[in-house]
């Protein structure tokens, strides 16, 4: 198929498609004259794209992640899994270290409002 055609399959622009292919996120397209063209391998492929963008995942993050691998026919399911598991153990010790953050707040804040220093019994309830 065309690049019309993959685009609405693909909710795209061509504008999107080519810098896909200019980042190695999608395989070089077939020519067909000066006519680049598709199959529906490609379609998966630029959907399995944005879904990792909507989880998470930044464009250069997927560049780095398939740099180097067969990308012809899809995007490697296993490099995905792999990638998913690192991102989710990277998000957890994230979370671990905010609510550390967070307790540590929250007994600042606690210590703030005894200190001497709120005097105005105005400020105590404001914060």
């Amino acid at each position: 198929m065309f690049i019309g055609d993959f685009c609405k399959l693909t909710s795209t622009t061509p504008k999107t498609i080519r810098f896909y292919e200019e980042q190695g996120l999608l395989p070089p397209a077939r020519r067909q004259g000066s006519y680049r063209v598709y199959d529906d391998t490609y379609v998966e492929t630029v959907r399995q794209i944005k879904l990792a963008q909507a989880h998470g995942f930044t464009l250069s993050e997927l560049k780095e992640i398939f740099r180097g691998k067969d990308i012809r026919r899809g995007l490697p399911p296993l490099v995905i899994l792999n990638a998913v598991k690192e991102k989710r153990q990277f998000i957890a010790s994230e979370i671990s270290r905010l609510n550390e953050i967070d307790k540590g707040l929250a007994v600042l804040q606690k210590k703030m409002k005894m200190s001497p220093c709120m005097l105005d019994s105005s400020l105590k309830d404001k914060v």
